[in-house]
């Protein structure tokens, strides 16, 4: 099974299988179950959104959501490499959906080493961000071109880093994090800060606003799974812009956050009103 397999299962009958819950069924679209992560829930919190193409989820009790691959990372505690690793030592468990399924959690043995960082030259790596309409000038002032080896292969590709010393991967083919998992923090010292899910949607936001990139700090949650861990940060500022996904799992962070934190938030995803994100909006806009 591959990423997009993963995310194509139906995830409230495997709730029900591994986790034994009752879903109580709203409507057609709409699927509330008690959380897998808290047993001795007794309202459901957790929600599921059949609307898109594949099964969205979003844990009111903690502000975690997105797609059944987002919640086996958090859940195991582990990589995207240890979710594909999982899920195909249960292949047949998983796609069979069978009754005597027991979950256990799974140590992802994943070997890499970084041998390289450097400024971004390889030309696949700038025809990628042409493809996406990403300026590379501007990129190449966040990211780096990271060659590594990882299971005795060697790859390469371009690398957003985290405060935790680990990079977002990127390339035509290749999308997964490198060392942990966590957020990246651009700090100019400002008392405002914007918030973003991904890489490129904060660069796409840069390359819009170009007058823009200095005057507020820039939280890039990289998994929207890592939002509510981080409000005491994000608390610390006076001024608060946030552009979430339009996507169940966008919408259901911004009203956590509205709630957690009342006028603070002021969610800004009207600037890229009928695409998903930013950089949607950017592709659009720029063939």
């Amino acid at each position: 099974m591959n990423l997009n397999d993963i995310n194509s299962l139906d995830f409230v009958q495997l709730l029900i299988k591994q986790f034994e819950l009752n879903p109580i069924q709203k409507s057609e679209k709409s699927i509330w179950v008690k959380s897998p992560f808290r047993t001795n829930e007794t309202t459901p919190s957790f929600h599921i959104s059949r609307m898109y193409k594949y099964d969205i989820w979003f844990d009111h009790g903690n502000g975690l959501g997105g797609k059944i691959v987002d919640f086996y990372l958090y859940y195991l505690e582990t990589d995207l490499k240890g979710v594909l690793n999982y899920f195909n030592d249960n292949s047949f468990s998983f796609q069979q959906q069978k009754n005597n399924f027991s979950i256990n959690k799974t140590e992802s043995k994943t070997e890499y080493e970084i041998i390289e960082l450097k400024e971004i030259t390889s030309f696949p790596l700038i025809q990628y961000l042409k493809n996406r309409k990403l300026s590379s000038e501007i990129v190449k002032r966040y990211c780096k071109e990271i060659h590594y080896k990882l299971n005795q292969k060697t790859y390469y590709a371009i690398a957003f880093p985290n405060i935790q010393n680990g990079f977002e991967i990127r390339n035509k083919y290749v999308k997964m994090c490198l060392v942990k998992k966590d957020i990246s923090l651009i700090k100019n010292n400002q008392n405002q800060l914007r918030i973003f899910e991904s890489w490129s949607d904060f660069l796409s936001y840069i390359i819009l606003c170009p007058n823009e990139e200095f005057q507020s700090d820039y939280l890039i949650l990289n998994s929207i799974s890592l939002l509510r861990k981080n409000i005491k940060l994000i608390n610390c500022y006076e001024k608060i812009e946030t552009y979430l996904d339009h996507d169940d799992a966008g919408r259901s962070a911004t009203i956590f956050l509205k709630t957690e934190l009342n006028n603070k938030i002021n969610d800004r995803s009207f600037f890229y009103k009928g695409y998903k994100d930013i950089n949607e909006f950017l592709f659009q806009i720029r063939k």
